[in-house]
């Protein structure tokens, strides 16, 4: 981990986290498709998050080098994956040099792994299916953030059980897309400070580092998730999630 000084050249960078492609059971759109649209949305990292229920230590390493080939002057793919236990209520995505380590592996495994590798771990929607109710608090030292908003679960609004348990965890919070297709389009972004290029090392080391700030419409999420602008999106989150139950339903008849 490379502290950032002054002397040192520094880089903000604005990241798309947890990103689904072709490469999970459940994604559709291919790396090149991904880089184009977010490019085009202002995005120069994504942190790709595939499902590991179908990975193999053979294909983890030919999706490393496919992140790698996918990568652009303009937009950097990190690979990751999204560990689940077996069940799939807790979910665990990581970065970084860590070996592939089975498909449904031990949440409590998959903390201690990635701490050992100095990679990177994410409580991924921890309201989802209240997995943290699952949550053992003493994996809390091996993590690096929580996600208080996903928008795929959390819709337009940032979580505010996901913050304040953020908060009791001692944890930054982080934001997420969860993107499996053009739904999940949404101006959630974590701005990563970089001590020198975007490269896949130097955007881990950031996020070790805890080098890194949860945006939503190019402000702090945080500053979201009360007050009069807390309000206004909760509510249009309500609205939104009303009129989506209704058109299933309206669907179904």
């Amino acid at each position: 981990m490379t502290p950032v000084t002054p002397q040192m050249s520094q880089t903000k960078v604005r990241a798309v986290a947890h990103v689904h492609s072709e490469w999970s059971d459940d994604g559709t759109w291919t790396l090149d498709r991904l880089v184009a649209a977010f490019q085009r949305r202002g995005r120069s990292v994504l942190l790709m998050c595939e499902h590991s229920r179908t990975f193999s230590e053979a294909k983890w390493a030919e999706y490393v080098e496919a992140c790698a080939k996918a990568s652009t002057s303009d937009v950097l793919v990190v690979p990751g994956l999204e560990y689940n236990d077996a069940d799939n209520v807790v979910h665990i995505p990581v970065w970084g040099d860590v070996p592939f380590l089975s498909q449904t592996p031990e949440i409590g495994d998959v903390l201690a792994h990635t701490r050992e590798a100095d990679g990177v771990a994410v409580f991924a929607h921890p309201w989802r299916r209240n997995a943290w109710r699952r949550f053992d608090p003493a994996w809390a030292k091996d993590l690096t953030a929580v996600e208080i908003w996903n928008r795929k679960y959390d819709g337009w609004s940032p979580n505010r059980e996901a913050v304040a348990y953020a908060k009791r965890l001692g944890l930054p919070p982080f934001v997420a897309l969860d993107f499996h297709g053009a739904r999940q389009f949404f101006p959630l972004a974590m701005e990563l400070t970089l001590s020198g290029p975007a490269t896949r090392e130097g955007v881990e080391d950031a996020l070790r580092a805890g080098r890194f700030e949860a945006l939503a419409f190019s402000r702090s999420a945080l500053r979201l998730a009360s007050g009069v602008g807390g309000i206004a999106l909760a509510a249009a989150e309500s609205a939104r999630a009303v009129a989506a139950r209704g058109l299933r339903l309206a669907l179904r008849r």
